[in-house]
C-alpha cells in the first residue's frame, strides 16, 4: 500500500466522512487484493504511527469508529484485531485518545470492542488517568465501572472454577495491571511528556 493510500484512509477517518471511506476501501480492497481488515490495520502514519482508529476516536468519530469496527464481519477474530489496541510513537492507543478527549461514546464502542483499558502509554498513564487528568469525570466514572464489572465477573467465573488466576490470568482483557493509579510525573508536566500526542491537531483539522 501507497503512501498516498495510507494518507487518504487516515484523511477520511479524521474527517468523520464515513460512506467515502467505505467506498474507497472497497475500491482499494478490490486492487489490491486485500481485505478490507488488513488495508486498515496496515494504514499507520508513517511518523506519529497514528491509525483511521486512532483519529476517529481522538475527534469523538462513533460514525467511523462504528464503520472501522463493522469490517471484522467477515472474519471469526475479534473485531479490529491489530487496530483496537495498536499504539502510536507516544504509546498510546485510540482508547487513550477518545478518553483524554473525554469522548464517552467512542471510548464505550473501543471497550465494548475489547480495548485494554490497563495499557500504558510512554508517559506511563492508562486511559482512566489520561481521562482524569484532562478533568473528563463522565469517562472516568464510566471506565472505573466497566472494569469493576469485568473483574466482578471474571472473579464470579475463577470462583466456579475451583481456581485462582495464575501466571496466565494477564491474557483476559483489561485486568492486568492496575487502573487509574499509573505512574506518573505531576499534572503540570503532563502536556511536556505527551508532545507526540497532538490530538489537538486532530480536533481542528478533524
Amino acid at each position: 500500500m501507497n503512501e498516498d493510500t495510507v494518507d487518504e484512509i487516515l484523511y477520511l477517518a479524521r474527517a468523520n466522512e464515513v460512506a467515502e471511506l467505505s467506498t474507497y476501501l472497497s475500491h482499494v480492497s478490490a486492487q489490491a487484493k486485500q481485505s478490507k481488515v488488513e488495508l486498515v490495520a496496515a494504514a499507520a502514519d508513517p511518523y506519529s504511527k497514528n491509525t483511521a482508529l486512532h483519529y476517529a476516536a481522538a475527534n469523538g468519530h462513533v460514525d467511523t469508529v462504528k464503520l472501522l469496527f463493522s469490517l471484522e464481519t467477515d472474519k471469526a477474530s475479534a473485531p479490529a484485531s491489530g487496530l483496537i489496541n495498536a499504539v502510536n510513537d507516544a504509546g498510546n492507543t485510540a482508547l487513550h485518545w477518545a478518553a483524554l478527549n473525554g469522548h464517552l461514546e467512542c471510548v464505550k464502542l473501543l471497550i465494548q470492542a475489547g480495548a485494554d483499558v490497563t495499557m500504558i502509554n510512554r508517559a506511563g498513564h492508562d486511559a482512566v488517568f489520561e481521562a482524569e487528568i484532562n478533568d473528563k469525570g463522565d469517562v472516568v466514572d464510566w471506565l472505573l465501572g466497566a472494569v469493576e464489572e469485568l473483574e466482578k465477573g471474571i472473579g464470579e467465573r475463577d470462583e466456579s472454577s475451583g481456581g485462582e488466576m495464575g501466571a496466565d490470568s494477564q491474557s483476559e482483557p483489561a485486568l492486568n495491571g492496575s487502573v487509574g493509579t499509573s505512574a506518573g510525573g505531576a499534572v503540570e508536566d503532563v502536556r511536556r511528556q505527551m508532545d507526540n500526542l497532538d490530538t489537538k491537531d486532530a480536533s481542528k483539522d478533524g
